[in-house]
């Protein structure tokens, strides 16, 4: 399962970026966060690994995420996942006019089967949670 979507922020890539690259400011737009730490020091880095716990459907989640692309101002690449499922998110920033698209491109891939099977029926509840991340992430960064 994949699960894409985009949203115009009415900002440069430059103040998206500084939002989407500051791990302290994810809690602000990314209502499921609980927790999201850096394991690693030093700057955000390829490589770089981090500590994410989602409270998610009334389940608290703890992933394990590793930064595989880092390309400021225009592309973040995560992977990562929990006992259920990996995934591979890539939030790409467009230069659009005056502003900057953004897309969240994510595909699922289920490892337990539970999730194999129950996957296709969560799809629109993913897509309506990334839309609603990106709308969340529109407001705080046109805010600032």
């Amino acid at each position: 399962m994949r699960v894409t979507e985009s949203i115009r922020i009415e900002r440069p890539a430059e103040d998206v970026w500084a939002v989407v690259s500051d791990l302290d400011t994810h809690r602000e737009w990314r209502p499921a966060i609980v927790e999201l730490t850096q394991l690693d020091e030093g700057p955000l880095a390829v490589g770089s690994r981090l500590r994410e716990v989602l409270r998610w459907r009334g389940r608290t989640l703890e992933l394990d995420d590793v930064v595989t692309a880092l390309e400021p101002p225009r592309r973040l690449g995560i992977t990562g996942g929990w006992s259920a499922a990996e995934f591979d998110l890539e939030l790409l920033l467009e230069p659009n006019g005056d502003g900057t698209l953004v897309t969240m491109d994510w595909p699922l891939r289920p490892k337990s089967l539970l999730m194999r099977v129950a996957a296709p029926f969560l799809g629109g509840t993913m897509r309506k949670a990334t839309r609603e991340e990106l709308e969340l992430l529109k407001a705080y960064v046109e805010a600032r």
